[in-house]
């Protein structure tokens, strides 16, 4: 949506080495189908307010920069054991079959409880199926297991927002850029919260601005949409919510 980068197809093409590429996916659960992002893509919808919402102009991105996700040097040695079939999760789920990529998720998530990336692609699919409040239980298992997953925080408040609950969302959004200020996605997942549902202009306009400073080449949509906010915007500047994440350990330590 907009939101959701987690987009390992796009990932592929900015990494060196699959096994490496696998091992950080393995982490960090950050992957989706070719083409689209975690909020999925919406072609030929012309309306700005539907590109916002389904992460149509988002998919598009060319931000190379891939949040890292720390976690505990122990759980390396159980990833690597989960390499293989996770790697074949990933190509089920790139390749379309949903239903199939989720019930290998499902049996990952049993057989290896100390990786937050199986729950957080299982809530990725239920993010393409519409089903939120499913979606909403993986990203808080994901999330459970690994506090400092930026990808988690990002379809926890995807999820919170199709529900209803924006100020909720707010607060995982900016949790995920707590975590790291150059998560794209969320900033892209932020500003539509801050425009479209939170009528907070000043704060979509700083994050639809930090999201084009981080991609190499402008995006058009955005920049029209920065131009318009400008000029609506009011002078005082967006108040942040309660409990926005600045407490986060930031460390690098896995919570």
């Amino acid at each position: 949506m907009s939101t959701l980068s987690i987009n390992a197809a796009r990932a592929t093409r900015y990494a060196t080495g699959s096994a490496l590429l696998l091992l950080v996916l393995l982490f960090t659960g950050c992957a989706s189908r070719q083409g689209g992002g975690l909020d999925g893509t919406a072609e030929g919808i012309a309306s700005k307010y539907q590109k916002q919402k389904s992460g149509a102009a988002a998919a598009s991105s060319d931000a190379v920069h891939i949040p890292p996700v720390a976690h505990d040097p122990k759980v390396e040695k159980v990833a690597q054991q989960a390499m293989g079939d996770y790697a074949h999760a990933l190509q089920t789920r790139i390749a379309g079959n949903n239903p199939q990529a989720l019930v290998m998720f499902q049996s990952l998530a049993e057989r290896y409880p100390q990786l937050s990336g199986p729950p957080l692609n299982i809530g990725l699919i239920h993010i393409e199926l519409q089903n939120y409040p499913k979606a909403q239980a993986a990203f808080e298992q994901s999330l459970a297991i690994n506090e400092a997953n930026p990808y988690a925080h990002n379809g926890l408040g995807l999820a919170l927002r199709e529900q209803g609950e924006f100020d909720n969302a707010r607060i995982h959004y900016e949790r995920a850029l707590v975590l790291d200020p150059k998560y794209a996605r969320a900033h892209f997942n932020l500003a539509v919260l801050g425009e479209l549902y939170l009528q907070d202009i000043n704060l979509a306009l700083e994050h639809f601005q930090a999201y084009q400073n981080l991609q190499k080449q402008p995006d058009e949509n955005v920049a029209n949409w920065i131009v318009d906010l400008e000029r609506r915007a009011p002078e005082q500047p967006s108040q942040p919510v309660a409990e926005n994440g600045s407490d986060l350990n930031n460390s690098g330590e896995m919570n």
